[in-house]
């Protein structure tokens, strides 16, 4: 239910806040991104106003994420200066208001009423930037067409190589490891002597873990390729995301893992993604949490969708590293303490990759005195594209 008169501001001055005030408004201030959505979810206010440079996230990700929790929620955003192609994708992901600088007080109120009319309110200087870019653009379309194209061929020929290699040398291996588990299996079932039997465990335990790694590099080059779909239906998520948890925790015995969730989670989603994607972040936490560590796991369902959160207090992230691991596969993006910490590198940006096939999103955030937050929401009702689309794409749908 939208709070009239509710009014996030994050990133603004004393005195700026002091001014709203002063004019009737109800201000609740937010000291990061992650505080605001925080405010959004619980107070669904009027607006949001805030600074770019005080968000702690990418404004168009923070943007949707506003407003796929509150349509109805503005968004009015504060930028230092100018810049065309910044503003441009401000605008396509939504922001309601672009304002330059200090804007006066005068200017904020008028930006707060005519955004929520549904109007798009830029600053004069915004404006004229957005102009004269896109003047210049139509000038140099046909030499920019000609350049990109040519370097999006280069780029397509590297992409292609690697991810034949990736998905060649996957293959190959599955296959061997297959024979190892397998072998290894009916040894241990024939075996009487308690060390052998555990040694050989360890194999099967091993060879598993390998397989795991090798299925995600053989999803990730699919998707890369645009050719890696879901199959999405009406479905009870709760005994997926249960069992997918607890057989990731089960690889860290010295972890506990502690799961809230109700009888029943209620979804149209691809059940073997999401035990997937459920099992990797799991995985994650379980790994860069330390001996006696929790690991807690909750799920609650909304009229947003069905939301996942995965705490942990282990070493925590770092945003820009994380960040990084989102957007790009292959990138550990944690700092790692200790080199058995260290995953392949896949596990986010697969991760985000598979909850955008169902229309949702997936974000990580810090936690106060150590630890971390992965956190996913898939919406309710059929999602938009059952079908990734090329890499490049993929990653821009899910910013």
């Amino acid at each position: 239910m939208m709070s009239d008169g509710v009014l996030v501001v994050c990133g603004l001055s004393t005195d700026r806040v002091r001014g709203l005030r002063s004019h009737g408004h109800q201000v609740e201030t937010a000291e990061d991104g992650y505080r605001v959505i925080e405010l959004v979810e619980r107070m669904h206010p009027a607006a949001v106003l805030l600074h770019v440079d005080a968000s702690g996230l990418p404004a168009p990700e923070l943007i949707e994420r506003l407003k796929q929790i509150d349509p109805s929620c503005r968004t009015l955003l504060v930028v230092p200066r100018a810049e065309p192609e910044r503003d441009a994708g401000l605008v396509a992901s939504g922001v309601d208001a672009l304002m330059v600088g200090v804007p006066a007080l005068p200017f904020v109120e008028w930006a707060l009423a005519r955004a929520s009319t549904g109007g798009l309110v830029l600053d004069p200087e915004v404006a004229r930037g957005l102009g004269e870019a896109l003047t210049d653009s139509v000038t140099h379309r046909g030499e920019w067409a000609r350049e990109l194209a040519s370097r999006a061929r280069q780029a397509e020929d590297l992409a292609r190589a690697k991810q034949d290699f990736l998905s060649n040398v996957s293959h190959e291996l599955r296959t061997p490891l297959t024979i190892i588990k397998g072998v290894a299996a009916t040894l241990r079932m024939d075996e009487e002597d308690e060390a052998q039997k555990d040694m050989l465990s360890q194999i099967e335990a091993a060879t598993d873990k390998l397989v795991t790694m090798i299925e995600s590099i053989i999803t990730q080059s699919s998707m890369e390729r645009g050719d890696y779909s879901i199959s999405v239906e009406p479905c009870d998520l709760a005994a997926t995301i249960r069992s997918a948890a607890q057989e990731a925790a089960a690889g860290h015995p010295s972890v506990t893992m502690e799961l809230t969730l109700p009888d029943h989670v209620l979804a149209v989603a691809d059940e073997r993604a999401i035990r997937g994607v459920v099992g990797q972040l799991v995985d994650n936490a379980c790994r860069y949490s330390d001996a006696g560590g929790v690991v807690s796991l909750k799920t609650r369902s909304g009229e947003e969708g069905v939301t996942v959160h995965i705490t942990d207090r282990g070493v925590g992230v770092n945003r820009d590293r994380v960040a990084a691991a989102l957007a790009e596969a292959f990138s550990p993006g944690e700092q790692i303490m200790t080199k058995e910490r260290a995953g392949l590198g896949l596990g986010l940006n697969l991760a985000r990759n598979l909850i955008a096939l169902h229309g949702g999103i997936l974000w990580a955030e810090p936690l106060p005195g150590g630890g971390s937050r992965v956190s996913f929401t898939i919406p309710p009702g059929q999602a938009p594209s059952a079908r990734a689309q090329p890499s490049s794409d993929l990653t821009a749908a899910s910013s």
